[in-house]
């Protein structure tokens, strides 16, 4: 009838008028307040919002006026990234005062922070529609203060992957650095880690250039050093991207992150589900000889595929080598389970202890040697890209510090206790990254 389709109308101009509103409102560009020691990146991308590199105060006090700020206003002009600002920690010597809102440079970067300050921060529209999206941080600090570079949320319905990460600096500085994803709102980050191991490589050994469609060296040599890596990294609602050094401050520092909606993630033609995520799981002990090491573990109840590791050792001498990889799967528990390799170069697709040298190849690479009469170390890398590793129930994957002879046989890999040494390995400290999807 005419009055139901006129009330039809009534009740769409209703809801194109409520959605225009809502639009309006999140369009608007918006003062925040952070937390204390957040930076402007980490506050506008919780709030799903774009940072915008400059903070509009006219040499005003309003806008804290505006964000119900109390405080004694400092009239020295900006000296600081950080800034504006207001300091909140009661041990700072300017605690109560607010900082920086006049003169203020009509650039101002999105990641500078400071520990006793929260940050006046100028937010624009909602970002959470985004088809792909990231951040380039260019030149600036790395301090002891962890810094959020990068944050996102995605709309509802929809799910992340981050999947390109780059930094350039001079190497003692990215030896010192380390990167973190907290995804989903995670207090402690899943992904944790250093550039080198993170590409393949142990020791900080920048031989370069080398490269697979995963990660690599693009700069080095023993100057400035760039790593890539382009693992995918999914997550539900959020993702924040930091960065701290372990020892000080430096500047001269770059890093690029990206990451794109709705991506679906197939490893050699195995489609992941929208749920699954990427842990990093570290090991980093000394072990005695014919020890088993923990690569990657994934819980009974859980499937997932283990994707790859990067492995580094200091031992003794090449005889670690001898070690075999061993897998298990759901209830198979039972020593052996599967036998992975007949020995260590043999897993990393070589032999003869790596007599043709170092290598970077799209499945496995043999990535740094240095070796005498009594020391040696040693890294390498491998994906399971080309011949999958997926479980349903739980998995276990690990390598052995050296390995045991059969007596009787004279075989490897199989004997558990009670054999003969293969050769005479000693204990080793031994270094660990595996990556592995869970769900």
């Amino acid at each position: 009838s005419t009055q139901s389709t006129w009330g039809l109308f009534k009740m769409a101009a209703r809801l194109v008028l409520a959605a225009c509103i809502v639009a309006a409102v999140l369009a608007d560009n918006q003062f925040f307040l952070g937390g204390q020691g957040e930076s402007c990146a980490a506050v506008c991308g919780r709030l799903g919002r774009t940072c915008l590199p400059e903070v509009p105060t006219n040499n005003s006090t309003d806008v804290y006026k505006q964000l119900g700020v109390t405080c004694n206003f400092d009239p020295r002009p900006w000296w600081a990234p950080d800034q504006p600002n207001v300091v909140a920690d009661p041990a700072d010597p300017n605690y109560g005062d607010c900082l920086g809102w006049k003169d203020v440079p009509a650039t101002v970067i999105c990641q500078g922070s400071f520990h006793a300050v929260r940050r006046v921060c100028y937010c624009g529209d909602d970002d959470t529609s985004l088809p792909f999206f990231g951040t380039g941080y260019s030149g600036g600090e790395v301090t002891v203060n962890e810094t959020t570079i990068f944050a996102h949320v995605v709309e509802d319905g929809s799910y992340g992957v981050m999947d390109h990460f780059w930094t350039t600096a001079p190497g003692h500085v990215l030896d010192t650095t380390i990167f973190r994803y907290y995804v989903d709102g995670e207090a402690t980050a899943s992904i944790e880690f250093k550039a080198g191991m993170a590409c393949g490589v142990g020791f900080n050994d920048s031989t370069a250039p080398w490269g697979t469609k995963w990660f690599g060296i693009g700069a080095g040599n023993g100057a400035g050093t760039a790593y890539t890596n382009n693992f995918n990294i999914p997550f539900g609602k959020s993702i924040r991207f930091t960065i701290q050094n372990e020892i000080g401050t430096f500047g001269g520092f770059y890093t690029i992150v990206r990451g794109m909606k709705n991506k679906k993630i197939n490893i050699g033609g195995f489609e992941l589900p929208s749920n699954a995520r990427l842990q990093l799981q570290k090991f980093d002990s000394v072990v005695p000889a014919q020890t088993f090491v923990p690569i990657t573990a994934a819980a009974r109840g859980l499937a997932g595929l283990h994707f790859m590791h990067t492995i580094a050792v200091v031992s003794g001498n090449l005889n670690f080598l001898e070690g075999c990889y061993h897998a298990y799967t759901g209830a198979q528990t039972t020593f052996p389970g599967i036998v992975m390799s007949t020995g260590t170069e043999d897993y990393f697709d070589s032999g003869w202890y790596f007599n043709a040298g170092e290598f970077h190849l799209p499945v496995s690479g043999f990535t740094h040697l240095k070796a005498n009469s009594s020391y040696v170390e040693w890294s390498a890398y491998r994906f399971h890209e080309m011949d999958l590793l997926p479980f349903t129930d739980g998995f276990e994957f690990v390598w052995r510090n050296g390995d045991m002879v059969d007596p009787h046989s004279g075989l490897k890999c199989f004997t558990e206790t009670g054999g003969v040494p293969a050769g005479a390995p000693t204990e080793s400290h031994v270094m660990v990254y595996g990556w592995i999807y869970t769900w």
